[in-house]
């Protein structure tokens, strides 16, 4: 007996390991519908492929959207508007880029949870099984659990998307009152750069020079509105989990920096519906939050879209022209683990091709709904690396209770930025804002 307990230990999974086989890894990546599935969802598109749905219609495809979003559209008139509609189109799969199918393959066979607690500079701190063995160390890179089977592991994986590693985005968008119909224009370039989990851009999988041990960093610049033109934001997060987020405002009023606290990034920007938190779904220390599959929901979502054909009216709180197609979508339920947060509890719904939020649904510490995030995805290529991976974007956020919506739209201006990591200083923000 105590010889076979020798021979078979070795053979035991280590506690927190991952699930993930040889096998499953040169099937991946998978997608979503395949065989019978994929014959059923063909046989579906014949119908709606190419239709309009409105108020009028909806009813007939409602088991395919969240309740938050159905409410929206079968009352338009609340979002200042007669009418809201979408059209359907065919399911695409969407893959991984080169550089994100090497570094799952490289490094997702020995992805591990720890299974020792440690301590946060957040309440409830880090607990056994929840954090990823080497990401403080940058690591790891691509998708740590291709299949996953936990909630936290998804949630490693939303984490885990670099998003083209560097770019720059331009965000135009409004923020609207459907009551009175006034808008505020809002338009806020931003740019992005990871300095670990790299996997299309040199370096990769990470930036050898990182003395301050940055996950990455966000500098916003807000054009518009003209009253608060000029200001500058920068957020930097960090590989260390006892250090806080730093958040730096250069208000140009002032002619001055202003270091914020972590707790800032809870708030909405600009009077608008999004805070820095929710941004891409999550946007912060997975380990703040308690995660939970609690279903999966075939769902009408975005992954393929042309924002051409996007259109709104003035006072119009949400887009309409949308183009939606079906998704096996995961039903990510998130909870933070400190006291009086802002949210009570989220639902994300999670596309299982690229681990990206396509919507959120908020609720505020009374339990009762309050914020709607809806998210699209455009396919977009750098010619001249050879590269196509999906944008997705934050389309429009919603205030379900006070019926305020705030519709934008994320442009890539650029893949692949070469960001000195000197661009990431507080003397360069006031650098940037002289």
């Amino acid at each position: 007996l105590i010889m076979g307990t020798f021979v078979l230990t070795p053979a035991l999974p280590e506690l927190g390991s991952a699930a993930v086989t040889a096998e499953q890894m040169a099937n991946w990546p998978v997608p979503m519908y395949q065989g019978e599935e994929l014959e059923k969802v063909r046989e579906w598109e014949k119908i709606w492929v190419g239709k309009k749905i409105n108020h009028e219609n909806i009813d007939m495809v409602k088991e395919f959207l969240s309740e938050q979003f159905y409410g929206m559209y079968k009352n338009p008139q609340d979002w200042g508007t007669d009418d809201l509609w979408f059209e359907i189109v065919p399911y695409r799969q969407i893959l991984p880029t080169k550089g994100q199918i090497a570094m799952t393959r490289k490094y997702a066979p020995s992805a591990r949870l720890d299974p020792k607690p440690r301590k946060a500079y957040w309440d409830g701190g880090v607990g056994p099984n929840e954090f990823l063995l080497g990401w403080d160390t940058g690591e790891m890179a691509g998708y740590p659990f291709p299949f996953p089977e936990s909630g936290i592991e998804i949630a490693w994986n939303i984490e885990s998307v670099t998003r083209g590693d560097s770019k720059s985005v331009g965000r135009n968008g409004t923020i609207v009152n459907p009551r009175t119909r006034i808008e505020r224009r809002a338009t806020q370039p931003f740019k992005i750069d990871y300095f670990t989990g790299r996997c299309d851009y040199p370096p990769v999988p990470k930036k050898e020079k990182n003395p301050k041990g940055i996950r990455k960093g966000m500098y916003l610049f807000i054009e518009e509105p003209l009253d608060v033109r000029g200001t500058r934001y920068m957020e930097l997060r960090y590989l260390d989990i006892e250090k806080p987020d730093d958040v730096w405002v250069w208000f140009p009023l002032f002619r001055r920096v202003r270091r914020m606290g972590y707790a800032y990034k809870s708030d909405t920007i600009d009077g608008s519906d999004l805070g820095p938190d929710d941004e891409m779904g999550w946007n912060s220390h997975v380990n703040r939050k308690n995660w939970k599959i609690v279903g999966r929901k075939e769902m009408l979502l975005g992954r393929h879209t042309d924002t051409d054909k996007y259109e709104k009216l003035k006072g119009q709180a949400a887009w309409s022209g949308l183009q939606l197609e079906r998704v096996n979508a995961y039903m990510l339920e998130a909870q933070f683990k400190e006291k009086d947060a802002v949210y009570s509890k989220e639902m994300l719904y999670m596309d299982p091709e690229m681990w990206r939020c396509l919507q959120k649904v908020t609720w505020d510490r009374q339990g009762r709904v309050w914020r709607q995030f809806f998210f699209h995805t455009e396919i977009v290529t750098d010619e001249e690396m050879g590269i196509t991976m999906p944008h997705t974007f934050e389309i429009y956020s919603c205030d379900l209770q006070r019926r305020h919506g705030s519709p934008s739209l994320d442009k890539v201006r650029e893949l692949g930025l070469k960001l000195d990591n000197r661009f990431w200083s507080v003397h360069n923000l006031l650098g940037e804002g002289y």
